[in-house]
């Protein structure tokens, strides 16, 4: 028995090209339906949080915010020129300079500065970390700056006097230390100063 409707034509097979695609299956070229929205969506939200982040720092006390910008002096003083050395011999002179991070104690100490505004900014978003805040704030703040006190007396390479050349060639070297050592001796005493009054603040 035939499976055709007598008196109707019987309806030809669509070739698979002309075939209708099936709505759930992307096409070749075309977006993937996970980009587009989740990316825009992800950018969206970080910047949601980034602005949420900022408002939240804003209402933070001041010796906080103090505490912080502390830090960031520390760490930024330790780019600019933080040992330098001037010779002067036969009528001519020449003067270099060095960043911090060429002697221990300049990148040491600049990095527990940074890592004290680091801890604090944590504790100002609610974070939650494993240490007592107000006290590791002060003594990254308080190490930071004995380092930053210690490089002014040591110096990368040693002193001309402990050289053997001495005596008067070194009277024609000038070692000493530039304006980004004393950014970070400063904003390492202040940092200490101002973590040590918010700990014992109400």
């Amino acid at each position: 028995m035939s499976d055709t409707t007598p008196g109707a034509e019987p309806t030809p097979e669509q070739p698979r090209s002309e075939q209708p695609a099936d709505p759930a299956t992307p096409q070749a070229g075309g977006p993937s339906p996970a980009s587009g929205p989740a990316s825009g969506w992800s950018s969206a939200e970080a910047s949601r949080q980034a602005n949420e982040a900022v408002a939240t720092l804003k209402k933070g006390n001041p010796l906080d915010l103090a505490t912080i910008g502390a830090g960031l002096v520390v760490f930024l003083g330790s780019f600019l020129p933080y040992y330098t050395v001037s010779v002067d011999a036969f009528g001519a002179s020449s003067s270099a300079s060095a960043t911090a991070w060429h002697g221990f104690f300049g990148w040491f100490g600049a990095l527990l500065a940074l890592a004290g505004a680091v801890v604090l900014v944590l504790h100002l978003l609610s974070r939650p970390l494993p240490v007592p805040v107000r006290l590791t704030v002060l003594g990254l703040f308080a190490v930071a700056a004995l380092c930053t006190l210690l490089a002014l007396f040591v110096l990368p390479g040693g002193s001309c006097d402990d050289t053997l050349f001495g005596g008067s060639v070194c009277d024609l070297i000038d070692q000493g230390h530039g304006i980004g050592y004393w950014l970070a001796l400063l904003g390492s005493l202040a940092g200490t100063a101002l973590a040590a009054l918010r700990r014992t603040a109400p």
